[in-house]
């Protein structure tokens, strides 16, 4: 008989898991062409301030979300060209896009793990007849992740450039990730960008995990009444 701190183990590795998987969701889904037309769109959106049109923006723009989405080589970014001929991209633009493609596949790989995982520890407490277990986990999941991203919200409405600071300087070595306003990164990504970005990852995981707080509570409490009974 499987020991009652395994199960609670069991129970911790599917709470933890949810706010890692839930905002690694939102960060794909956003890390895909149709963001950059969408934002690009938006009423008050800057203009490249060095004249470069809509339509090569958007061309260079989605060409470096799809490096993220690709194969390891460079060799993608390092065609890019502006439209003028240029080079899109100078070394320093390039090593940190290296940098950024190492940070995405490591946080893909781990929510990818912990949801493995997760559904892993579900299936074995639900084989033990802790259905109630799993359904107290998702909730506490979801408040969890409710907390993180509230506070995180919160912070980003206060001060934006010291939570964008922070967030780089966690993954990143400290001014690599700093740039020219010429330099194609800002140009494609200014900070308006990352500004919707963030509000988007932080409403919408916001929004799942009351979601699953709300169910997982209700489901809980049911489980929690038949098995009294």
């Amino acid at each position: 008989m499987i020991h009652s701190s395994v199960k609670a183990l069991l129970r911790w590795l599917i709470l933890v898991s949810v706010p890692v998987v839930l905002t690694m969701a939102l960060v794909r889904l956003l890390t895909m062409p149709w963001f950059p037309a969408w934002v690009y769109q938006r009423p008050g959106f800057p203009d490249d301030p060095f004249g470069m049109s809509s339509v090569e923006r958007l061309r260079l723009a989605r060409q470096t979300i799809r490096f993220l989405n690709t194969p390891w080589s460079t060799d993608l970014l390092e065609e890019l060209r502006l439209p003028d001929g240029r080079l899109a991209y100078n070394e320093r633009e390039l090593v940190h896009m290296q940098d950024v493609k190492a940070v995405y596949n490591a946080l893909t790989g781990l929510a990818f793990a912990l949801l493995m995982l997760s559904v892993a520890a579900g299936l074995i407490l639900a084989r033990l007849g802790e259905d109630c277990a799993v359904w107290l986990a998702l909730c506490q999941g979801g408040g969890l992740s409710l907390t993180i991203l509230v506070s995180l919200g919160v912070w980003m409405v206060a001060g934006f450039d010291s939570f964008f600071t922070l967030f780089h300087d966690l993954f990143f070595e400290p001014g690599t990730w700093l740039f020219s306003y010429s330099d194609t990164l800002i140009r494609l990504f200014p900070i308006q960008l990352w500004q919707t970005a963030g509000f988007l990852v932080a409403g919408g995981v916001s929004f799942l995990s009351l979601v699953l707080l709300l169910a997982g509570a209700g489901r809980y409490r049911r489980c929690a009444s038949c098995a009294s009974t």
